[in-house]
């Protein structure tokens, strides 16, 4: 790590500032200003959620009390039933501590839709977040100056790459209680809508610098459509046919007007403070030497992206790349955790990011994994209900498994333990067309020279028939002696389905017709020349 910043803020006129600072929304930046730069975790702030700068109270957590008492819901009930008693035409007739409450609303206007007489009902606490906010900083450390080189593409202010600050903390495997993921907190929905891949094998939401691109589009689309970057940060928060609504409603664009009179569905405290809190982490961000003295950022994470052309598992990745799974697991936080199983694969045509210093030799250290261990094929996944009797045994012999296979692709401790209806999933068998290299990987079992020798062979490759099981002896798979693995295991072959060759038809055609390759026909029909095949032949086509 090392010590960088002040961040060089964008020089530009005061007229010109993409991020006015309205008077009617000071009481609001401030308060977030204390909550991100003074209060700790440990203090909770009991507060009004409309006129932010009325604070009832700060509960101190850190405190020892009685067991089961909750310190913060006893301050919130507390000033409920003060409020809800207050007197507040007579003044004259308050005890101290009503006057104190009554004195912090003296100077506030009221609004047709905002009485201080329904304060009682607006009570609200706020943890402080000191310690997440410097987290942040710290953190984003990492992403930033990329971030600012995407948004500059975007001829984007560069303010708002301050954004994530206030929605994850530059955390990209922050997820909130609604769902949304990754340090620009998409919803898969709005993910999705910007071209972020959201599957079994990996969440784009949670990569860093993919989502950055898409954050950009949306914060653009926002202005293109609002023509305010304050209504546009906001609209990030509640959407732009909410604030389109809004300005339509008010007859203005001014967001401290918007915030003050908008009372439309769905705008509320979130809504509300989001250009406030955004105000707020712009100007901590950009002077954290100020409010926080010498912060120590993170390194910058200066990544390339590798296209991977297989299937292929992350442990096969980690022992050929020579890059432990933890540094494939933090550079690639999109990926899902699933995939780092025994018997899992990253998946084909996945961006990987790897250190750019990095890129050209891995880049040659990957032609040198051994084919057998890169795939063109995964089949659909199987699983299997438990009935009532069924034994784990069972239940592997049945789908031509091991129990250990089923034990350790279900997490199985105990095999006795499964329950009816339970679902497990079915190992699976694994083919690579490229080059008819074929594995079971979710079922392995050592392989002895005895057990080696007692292999039957294949005198005529063109009479193994469609689900045929095949034994693969040590390392040689037995259709083209191509090496696999140390292990021994029974492997199906897949069939799609039959083609008969009409006059003129090349290979290549014909793998075309049905979405494989040539080289994968070739070597599921042991056709020795590709040249050679005749009219009126019968052609096993394999799946994917």
């Amino acid at each position: 790590s090392r010590v960088v910043g002040p961040f060089p803020i964008p020089q530009m006129q005061a007229a010109a500032d993409p991020f006015p600072f309205p008077e009617g929304l000071r009481p609001q930046v401030d308060f977030w200003k204390k909550i991100f730069s003074e209060y700790s975790r440990n203090q909770v702030v009991i507060h009004d959620s409309r006129y932010l700068g009325v604070i009832y109270e700060i509960v101190d957590t850190s405190k020892a009390r009685p067991q089961r008492e909750n310190p913060v819901k006893a301050a919130r009930e507390k000033y409920k039933q003060l409020l809800a008693n207050l007197p507040w035409d007579t003044p004259q007739k308050m005890s101290k501590e009503e006057r104190r409450i009554y004195s912090l609303f003296k100077d506030i206007p009221e609004s047709p839709i905002f009485k201080k007489e329904d304060a009682e009902n607006r009570v609200r606490s706020q943890r402080g977040h000191v310690e997440s906010f410097k987290t942040g900083l710290t953190r984003s450390g990492k992403y930033l100056d990329t971030i600012k080189q995407i948004f500059a593409k975007y001829n984007l202010p560069e303010g708002l790459t301050y954004l994530p600050m206030i929605e994850s903390g530059f955390d990209p495997l922050a997820v909130s209680h609604a769902g949304a993921a990754g340090i620009w907190q998409f919803m898969r929905r709005t993910g999705k809508h910007y071209h972020l891949t959201i599957s079994d094998f990996a969440d784009e939401r949670r990569d860093p610098f993919l989502s950055s691109y898409a954050a950009a589009r949306l914060l653009k689309d926002n202005y293109n459509e609002l023509k305010s970057w304050p209504l546009a940060i906001t609209a990030y928060n509640h959407g732009a046919k909410g604030l389109k609504r809004a300005v339509k409603q008010l007859g203005t664009s001014n967001i401290a007007d918007i915030v003050r009179g908008y009372d439309g569905p769905r705008f509320e405290f979130a809504s509300r403070n989001f250009y406030a809190e955004f105000l707020a982490a712009l100007e901590l961000g950009t002077q954290h030497a100020k409010y926080f003295g010498e912060i120590e950022f993170n390194e910058p994470l200066e990544v390339s992206q590798v296209k991977l052309p297989d299937y292929i598992a992350a442990e096969t990745l980690e022992k050929y790349l020579e890059i432990p799974a933890d540094d494939i697991r933090n550079l690639n936080p999109a990926l899902n955790p699933s995939v780092f199983r025994p018997g899992k694969f990253i998946p084909k045509e996945y961006q990987l990011n790897v250190l750019r210093k990095h890129r050209n030799v891995l880049a040659l250290k990957y032609e040198a994994i051994p084919v057998a261990l890169r795939y063109d094929y995964i089949p659909p996944k199987k699983k299997h209900r438990v009935r009532k009797g069924q034994t784990l045994s069972e239940i592997a012999r049945a789908h031509n498994s091991s129990m250990k296979a089923f034990m350790k692709l279900n997490g199985i401790r105990n095999p006795q333990r499964i329950r009816s209806g339970q679902l497990l999933k079915v190992p699976g068998e694994y083919i690579s067309l490229d080059g008819g290299r074929v594995s079971q990987l979710e079922s392995r079992s050592p392989l002895s020279s005895k057990r080696d020798q007692g292999g039957k062979g294949i005198r005529n490759p063109q009479h193994i028939r469609s689900g045929q099981w095949l034994k693969v002896p040590g390392e040689y798979v037995s259709l083209d002696g191509g090496r696999v693995s140390q292990f021994e295991s029974r492997l199906p072959l897949f069939l799609k389905t039959k083609h008969r060759v009409r006059k003129g038809q090349t290979l290549m055609k014909i793998a075309k017709l049905y979405n494989t390759s040539a080289k994968a026909i070739v070597k599921f029909n042991a056709i020795s020349n590709p040249q050679r095949i005749r009219a009126g032949q019968l052609l096993k086509i394999p799946e994917g």
